[in-house]
């Protein structure tokens, strides 16, 4: 049965994909508009229409299955039979900052916001380059203007060297597009720069920080403390 704080960690995702721009469209669902090209049902109304709203996911968008696996058999069997295939595998996690203290003092990044388009262009490029794929600037110039979200970046060494959305939902601070280009991986980056996150929504007042991480994050965000809770497995036509 979902719980509040697993609810929780769905409402902060859904948040900011409509901060970046949805429509509502047939079958109940809604839709991106542009990048991150998603298309969603709230946990509430899966399991009712998502059988019916299948035919009406539109091509090249992923559609979020929440609490992937036993639970949403029969919506995973219906989605593999119209010819959707799972295109991306996150778990949801979440961490109690109450119960978190800050690791011995490392290398220290210094995390600012962007404060302009032309800044919006470069993060975008940075983060496009982590995460293989293109991110839609306008998107991100956009959402950088929003009450409850900070579009950050990290610096070292005089450059820009990792990404970062922060985003508020109530008690919950949500961390999302959290990217290291490739030349710069296997550096200690992401954890320096998860550490930074996490202090920030210390001060900010947060009582829990919430991502969805790929199977490439989850050792890192176990090693922070973060706490799995449900699957997520998001399809697309193939």
């Amino acid at each position: 049965m979902e719980t509040l704080l697993e609810r929780a960690n769905v409402d902060n995702l859904i948040g900011l994909w409509q901060l970046m721009g949805a429509t509502q469209a047939a079958g109940g669902l809604h839709c991106s508009t542009r990048w991150p090209h998603r298309c969603w049902h709230s946990p509430a109304r899966q399991a009712a229409d998502g059988l019916s709203a299948i035919e009406c996911i539109p091509a090249h968008y992923l559609f979020p299955v929440w609490h992937a696996g036993e639970s949403s058999r029969v919506l995973e069997s219906a989605l593999s039979q119209h010819g959707l295939e799972v295109g991306l595998e996150q778990l949801a996690m979440i961490l109690p900052l109450e119960a978190y203290a800050p690791p011995p003092a490392s290398a220290r990044l210094d995390v600012r916001l962007i404060d302009s388009r032309q800044q919006a262009r470069q993060w975008s490029d940075l983060c496009g380059r982590a995460f293989g794929y293109r991110l839609d600037v306008d998107v991100i110039d956009q959402l950088r203007r929003q009450a409850d979200v900070e579009v950050l970046w990290a610096w070292g060494e005089g450059r820009p060297l990792a990404t970062a959305v922060l985003y508020r939902t109530g008690p919950i601070m949500g961390v999302h597009q959290v990217g290291v280009p490739p030349e710069l991986q296997g550096q200690r980056i992401a954890y320096a720069l998860m550490c930074e996150l996490l202090a920030r929504a210390q001060s900010a007042g947060a009582d829990y920080v919430c991502l969805q991480a790929s199977a490439a994050g989850e050792p890192l965000y176990r090693k922070l403390g973060f706490q799995p809770q449900f699957n997520i497995r998001s399809y697309r036509r193939a």
